[in-house]
């Protein structure tokens, strides 16, 4: 098999992950919707505040999982942890408000206090976490203008309106200006999203090393086991066992992978060829007697689930609508 000739048309099919920003963005729009109502509404009861109060409590969660979606980009079967804190909180807060007054509510109000600054701190040091050295001004400058957004925006509402004492100006005006801080906040997000799908984040923040000729020597010896040996069917693969395969570094194996390569990463390239290769398979009629998990077992995926999730990413629908939508 040529690879030269291979190396550019891999290039050519690899996409872009869908990235969860809108979702994200959505859910947090949403939240902030629902959090204005409930002010409005005051102290009035029944289901219905019920519903709001508890649709529209993860708001610093959901504003968590946005400020993530902005500035990290996850590996494709990577565990979905923050998005089930978050989701927990929903949970918990609809135990607690329909739970008798008692210990086990105030330890769960308390748990939930802690879930949400935790969350809010969360958000606030995120965008700070990935600044490194030689990124590109324009993202450094993004990336530090909103921490400052944010944290304004948390001192005015949580800090300072929200520890106000009794019978101050913040305190019988605490309701307004959460209002008008979420609104901000909601603004600002819808701002960082526009920003952000101007600017992907694979454009400036993670600059490849330049790729040298021996890299690309190396690439091609890489492209070969990986198309003819394949060796991503092995479930357990790692770097090392691909350097030690090689006889080279492990260091100059990953450096060809992120430079000569342009993957971001070893588990990127290797899900790369598994996808690729359960697509040709799926769409070939002589496999239809194959469930899908046995594709994704011969395809080196050690179970279903990370499976389902990268195909999608890829291919936007999962394995088995893939399938059944070739048939039609």
């Amino acid at each position: 098999m040529n690879t030269t000739l291979f190396w550019p048309a891999l290039q050519a099919v690899r996409r872009r992950r869908p990235r969860d920003i809108h979702l994200y963005f959505a859910l947090f729009a949403g939240s902030i919707v629902l959090f204005c109502l409930r002010s409005l509404m005051g102290g009035a009861g029944g289901m219905a505040v019920d519903f709001v109060a508890i649709a529209g409590c993860a708001t610093c969660g959901w504003s968590w999982l946005l400020t993530r979606a902005l500035f990290r980009r996850e590996a494709p079967d990577a565990l979905p942890w923050p998005l089930c804190l978050v989701l927990t909180m929903i949970v918990l807060t609809a135990v607690l408000r329909w739970s008798p007054v008692g210990p086990v509510q105030q330890m769960g109000g308390n748990v939930m206090e802690l879930i949400g600054s935790t969350a809010l701190l969360l958000a606030l040091v995120e965008p700070l976490l990935g600044l490194r050295r030689g990124m590109a001004p324009e993202e450094r400058r993004f990336r530090l203008m909103f921490s400052a957004a944010y944290a304004t925006i948390m001192g005015i509402g949580v800090i300072w309106i929200s520890g106000a004492p009794q019978g101050t100006w913040a305190a019988q005006w605490s309701d307004q200006v959460k209002v008008a801080c979420a609104l901000v906040g909601l603004f600002g997000a819808g701002l960082a999203v526009w920003y952000r799908g101007r600017n992907p984040l694979s454009d400036g923040a993670r600059p490849r090393r330049v790729a040298t000729e021996g890299d690309r020597v190396l690439g091609e010896r890489v492209l070969r086991l990986m198309t003819e040996d394949r060796l991503y069917a092995e479930p357990s693969l790692k770097v090392a066992d691909l350097a030690r395969r090689m006889g080279e570094a492990e260091y100059r194996v990953t450096q060809c992978i992120t430079g000569a390569l342009g993957f971001a990463n070893f588990n990127q390239m290797v899900n790369q060829f598994r996808i690729e290769q359960a697509q040709q398979m799926l769409s070939d009629p002589g496999y239809d007697h194959l469930p899908v998990l046995t594709i994704a077992l011969d395809c080196g995926f050690g179970s279903i689930g990370p499976f389902n999730r990268a195909f999608k990413a890829q291919f936007e629908v999962t394995p088995t609508a893939f399938r059944s939508g070739r048939k039609l």
